[in-house]
């Protein structure tokens, strides 16, 4: 735990540095958050910081390969064709950063997506199969596997986008969540997943030093959808080898908040005026609510930390505990969920 601790400070480091540095190309380029309509913050906030979570991230895994650390053979010896993930990381992040400074509609963003999901897909990263609880017998899902892989990353993706409503939010629900794969993927002896995540956890944590409440910089979409894409690959990555039931509850409680608030605004945005506003912005997500009721953003970002810290908790339960207590487990959030969701007038 010492080597993936060390990992994260050295990219939370580069990520403190390179941030200003992100901050004066934002301004220099008009990618530009300005208060009004839908924000809720003052000022006038440069919107690139998902350029320095990259940096902090990336750089920390190479120069460990120039020094000889030996993280090329941890990732080529579990099977990472690197060339496909980064592939798809630097798309979905270039698209992120088209859309920060010239604002892109719906559908070329989400064909962005596909065409980063389709490259993890092609690199080896998808659901293959998953453990009977009942029987413990091995289910290949066939295409059908495929078919999965691309609606979890297109959609873990967008939901980060959609969570980055309030000053660190997304970036320490993500760390929280990039922590519960590290250590998972450690216990279950699976170094490379835990390398990764360990390096984005501590770019986003350096990040998190602007970016907490009141921010200098935000994440924008480059960041939202770099951090969400890698994540999504992530937790099917290293997860797959897990105890039955804990093989898909691992990694939909790990990404809980933000999938949660996805789903919340599909149905809510659906119902109030059908498919055409499903795509439409608004200020009716989780944390909005939240906000209004705590009055504070500090205090409402530091409440979902809280949620995701305890959804990861609920993670490690599920491997610990195995196919019946997993099941257990997810009928208690499930619970939680329904009651959660009641108390922010969701289901009056």
């Amino acid at each position: 735990m010492l080597f993936y601790l060390g990992i994260a400070v050295s990219a939370a480091i580069v990520a403190v540095v390179a941030t200003p540095l992100a901050s004066a190309l934002a301004y220099r380029v008009g990618a530009i958050d300005e208060p009004g309509e839908r924000r809720i913050h003052e000022g006038r906030i440069p919107r690139l910081g998902g350029l320095a979570v990259l940096l902090g991230s990336l750089a920390v895994v190479h120069v460990g390969g120039l020094l000889h650390t030996g993280m090329p053979d941890v990732l080529d010896g579990h099977g990472w064709r690197s060339g496909w993930f980064l592939g798809g990381l630097l798309v979905v992040t270039a698209v992120g950063l088209v859309d920060d400074i010239w604002r892109l509609r719906p559908v070329p963003k989400l064909a962005g997506q596909v065409v980063a999901a389709t490259l993890a897909v092609l690199g080896g990263y998808a659901i293959r199969a998953i453990t009977n609880p009942f029987t413990g017998d091995v289910v290949e899902l066939g295409w059908m596997g495929t078919l999965i892989t691309f609606v979890w990353i297109v959609g873990i993706t967008n939901a980060f986008n959609l969570i980055d409503g309030l000053d660190g939010l997304a970036a320490g629900v993500g760390l929280i969540a990039g922590g519960t794969i590290c250590l998972l993927a450690a216990w279950q002896q699976r170094p490379d997943v835990a390398v990764l995540a360990a390096a984005l956890c501590g770019a986003l944590g350096g990040f998190l030093l602007h970016n907490f409440h009141p921010a200098s910089i935000f994440l924008g979409d480059c960041g939202a959808f770099l951090v969400g894409y890698t994540l999504a690959v992530l937790s099917i990555q290293g997860l797959q080898k897990g105890p039955t039931l804990a093989v898909v509850l691992v990694p939909i409680l790990a990404l809980g908040l933000p999938i949660l608030d996805t789903a919340v605004a599909i149905v809510r945005r659906f119902a109030d005026a059908g498919s055409g506003r499903v795509f439409r912005a608004d200020s009716e997500h989780i944390h909005h609510r939240l906000a209004l009721r705590t009055a504070t953003q500090r205090h409402a970002v530091l409440i979902l930390y809280g949620v995701s810290a305890v959804l990861g908790l609920g993670a490690c339960l599920a491997v610990l505990l195995g196919g019946p207590g997993s099941a257990v487990l997810a009928v208690a959030v499930g619970i939680a969920v329904y009651l959660g969701l009641r108390a922010l007038g969701y289901l009056d």
